[in-house]
């Protein structure tokens, strides 16, 4: 059984940038994965059922956002 795409390999990320806090002001810097979910039923062709359910999420990109307070 086969998704597409290998559901075992690790995905990382480096970013920089320049965010300049305005004086006065606390700033607050946030990232997480952003993701594809692929669902799937697992069949038995043998005995001729659906034996389960499942899904995998698949990472497709990055979201950043920033804050001032």
């Amino acid at each position: 059984m086969s998704v597409g795409f290998s559901v075992t390999d690790t995905v990382t990320n480096t970013e920089s940038g320049i965010y300049t806090v305005p004086s006065g002001k606390y700033g607050h810097l946030e990232s997480y994965p952003l993701y594809d979910v692929y669902r799937f039923e697992v069949y038995d062709t043998l005995f001729d059922y659906v034996r389960g359910y499942g899904e995998v999420n698949r990472p497709v990109g990055y979201c950043y956002n920033h804050y001032d307070s």
